[in-house]
């Protein structure tokens, strides 16, 4: 081999090396039988580029030709044979089509049966139906790839691509041993290309379609005190989060405080993109409180439209500024509809951020006191009913004011801009 030749497969094995640690890295990570699978496949995989480029000579001086392409066949068989039986199963083939299903039991079949071509006495005719097996292989799994991607399964594309690679691939590897392209440079990288790009490729589809998968069931597993769309907290359980907030404000004698986000023009919404794009903003506007909020104690939503940020401690009012100021700039921003469609169409939210505060001198007080009537509304829990229809009440006061944020004053309990507000 020659000093190009060494440095292109040695970059394509190291490739292949990086993607199955990874794989194994995700499997210990995740707890995942698929990582295993993926990095066995990817390893075998390698094994045929490790030998079938002419690197396994070179590394293992002891190997004669013999041996070489003994290895090449068997490792080239059980590959294509494991891959198959892999993408069987990727495609759910057994639940969704007879035809891809049959088809892949097939070559998985002929693979099997090619396991047995080290065995053969001639072994050149042995190491040519062994090149004609894997190019059949690969034609075969590309087309019925396409197949299940047409029949509506959106990760087959990726793998029906990976197929066509690895048929490149399988040319440069099988066709080196047989001495068809041991001079020819061009075609080798184009191999070696195909070879890199057959197993990016498939650890990409597997670790999308894995994580679809695994999403469904975080949703399926779901606690019911969240909500389904933005999965935050909401009802009595959003509720028992604050009581437990306010708690921590008493012992800790800090401020707490109530960030309350709500839109106002979802009934327009409603007209023009019906509830599909009241879910699209709803779940948008979600991503943008829990990003600008940062460390937050507790973030739910309190109903249909809006959304309540708690702050436990609040060692510096002025915090409160730039925290509001900078919700009510983010969550303003338009929102993109339809944005995978022709009829992708910017919304513009109307939106009110109110700031209710919660000093720790109220949250102090007895629970003793719950049979006096008069120090009922001192109750906890009663706080917490009271911050949020408070946060409630200046969210619609705040439409009025250029900020779109306001504050109760704390003199006079009239709603002030939260922006020209003095903080103390």
């Amino acid at each position: 081999m020659s000093y190009f030749e060494v440095a292109l497969w040695s970059g394509c094995i190291g490739i292949y090396l990086s993607y199955a640690g990874l794989s194994l890295f995700y499997a210990l990570y995740h707890r995942s039988l698929v990582g295993l699978q993926t990095m066995l496949l990817v390893l075998s995989c390698g094994g045929l580029v490790l030998f079938g480029s002419g690197l396994g000579a070179l590394l293992f001086s002891g190997l004669t030709r013999v041996q070489e392409a003994d290895l090449v066949m068997g490792v080239g068989a059980f590959s294509a044979a494991y891959s198959s039986l892999g993408l069987r199963n990727f495609l759910r083939a057994e639940q969704r089509d007879v035809i891809v299903d049959r088809g892949l039991l097939g070559v998985v079949a002929l693979c099997i049966c090619l396991l047995v071509a080290p065995f053969w006495p001639d072994q050149q005719r042995a190491l040519e139906v062994v090149f004609l097996g894997a190019i059949l292989s690969a034609l075969v799994a590309f087309w019925l790839s396409l197949r299940a991607w047409l029949l509506g399964d959106s990760f087959a594309m990726p793998m029906a691509v990976a197929c066509l690679a690895l048929l490149f691939a399988v040319l440069g590897l099988y066709g080196l041993p047989l001495g068809m392209f041991r001079d020819n440079h061009l075609f080798q990288s184009v191999s070696a290309l195909c070879a890199s790009l057959y197993v990016v490729l498939i650890c990409h589809a597997v670790r999308r379609r894995y994580s679809d998968i695994k999403r469904m069931g975080q949703a399926l597993a779901m606690s019911r005190d969240k909500d389904l769309l933005t999965q935050l907290w909401t009802g009595a359980a959003f509720i028992r989060q604050i009581d437990d907030a306010i708690a921590r404000a008493k012992r800790n004698r800090k401020e707490l405080a109530l960030i309350g986000v709500e839109i106002y023009n979802t009934s327009m919404l409603r007209q023009q993109f019906g509830h599909h794009g009241i879910e699209q903003v709803i779940y948008g506007m979600a991503s943008r409180v829990r990003k600008l909020g940062g460390s937050v104690s507790a973030l739910g939503r309190y109903s249909d439209t809006s959304f309540v940020i708690v702050l436990d401690s609040v060692d510096k009012p002025r915090y409160l500024r730039s925290l509001g100021l900078r919700l009510s700039a983010g969550v303003r921003r338009p929102y993109l509809l339809n944005a995978n469609t022709v009829n992708a169409h910017d919304f513009q939210a109307d939106i009110g951020v109110g700031i209710a505060r919660v000093s720790h001198r109220h949250a102090a007080l007895s629970r003793s006191s719950r049979n006096n009537e008069s120090a009922s509304e001192y109750d906890s829990f009663s706080i917490a009913q009271n911050a949020l229809h408070q946060t409630s009440v200046l969210a619609k006061a705040a439409r009025q004011f250029p900020s779109r944020a306001a504050i109760f004053d704390d003199a006079s309990r009239k709603a002030l801009d939260l922006k020209s507000a003095a903080l103390r």
